[in-house]
């Protein structure tokens, strides 16, 4: 078929026996482990004695085309000849737990999804009860950072991410950018007090520490009082979502209590030529249909100031996006 194209899984240490649609319409590839052996859990003997498969296991993946995707494999099993018993092993791969009900790959990225929204957003996106959400993060709490797997690290992210609507209920991603794109998640840390976070930084080995250059942070002063404290010299980046959502909420600001002048002095009829800006008022320029663009210019006929706060806006947007 012309619309087919092989795709990697990106998964290591398996082979592909089938892939099918399921009754729901998800993707459901069945695969094999490649690798041969594993270590017995009673003596630490690699054993390579074959003795079965455990059930299958079915696991989320990451998605395809915004479809769902399942990954199922049946684990090796394998007996130790030197155990009183032969007990049995069963092989563990390194692309997921044995607790978890996704891939790590699948993880990683269902994390990235919570960056600037709350679980019950991510949650809804991602088609997934809160609660799957929330035993994610449970697994991945981790308050250092492991300083054997990088090199170096160069720019430092920290996230603080609300569980529930409001800032109750706070976690905090450690995150470093990948060079084709995204960030790794290197710590998930379970508040997002200073305490907590300069903690966690001070587990970064030194030698790894000066590999840090820059600190990507939202405008929490307990995130910069924690990074200037336990890496001094270090230069701190409030990201651009953050810095975004307040001049946009200052040009929202405007739109409202323009409009609230204008309802309150002009006649029902009038006033009506003007409704329905909210949206428009919202998007990019570039985004507007010529209909929305009628009512924008209407809008700013009335109220000069509602259109000086929409240009200002797109003005410093404008500054973001150059290079």
């Amino acid at each position: 078929m012309d619309d087919l194209i092989p795709v990697p899984l990106n998964v290591p240490d398996v082979w592909v026996l089938s892939v099918e649609r399921t009754a729901q319409g998800h993707w459901l590839i069945r695969v094999e482990s490649t690798l041969d052996g594993t270590r017995c859990r009673r003596c630490g003997r690699e054993i390579r004695d074959l003795h079965g498969w455990d059930a299958a296991v079915r696991l989320r993946h990451l998605p395809l085309c915004d479809v769902p995707v399942f990954l199922e494999i049946r684990p090796k099993r394998y007996r130790c000849p030197s155990c009183t018993g032969n007990p049995t092993t069963t092989q563990r791969c390194a692309w997921y737990e044995p607790r978890s009900p996704h891939t790590k790959a699948y993880e990683q990225w269902a994390l990235r999804m919570l960056i600037n929204a709350t679980v019950a957003d991510a949650a809804r996106k991602l088609g997934v009860s809160e609660e799957t959400r929330e035993g994610l993060l449970d697994r991945w709490i981790e308050r250092t950072v492991d300083g054997d797997t990088w090199e170096r690290l160069g720019v430092l992210g920290l996230d603080a991410i609300a569980l529930t609507r409001g800032h109750r209920d706070v976690v905090t991603l450690v995150t470093v950018p990948l060079a084709g794109g995204g960030v790794e998640i290197v710590a998930v840390l379970p508040d997002r007090k200073k305490e907590t976070v300069a903690a966690c930084l001070r587990t970064i080995p030194e030698t790894l520490r000066r590999t840090i250059e820059r600190a990507c942070t939202d405008r929490y002063e307990g995130f910069v009082n924690a990074l200037t404290e336990e890496i001094p010299g270090v230069e701190i980046v409030i990201d651009r979502f953050h810095v975004a959502r307040a001049y946009r909420d200052c040009a929202d600001t405007v739109r409202k209590k323009e409009l609230k002048r204008l309802k309150s002095q002009w006649p029902k009829a009038e006033y009506a030529e003007i409704t329905g800006a909210m949206g428009p008022f919202r998007k990019r320029p570039g985004e507007l249909k010529p209909e929305e663009w009628d009512v924008l210019e209407r809008l700013f006929t009335y109220s000069p100031m509602i259109e000086a706060a929409y240009h200002l806006r797109e003005d410093l947007t404008d500054l973001f996006d150059r290079d």
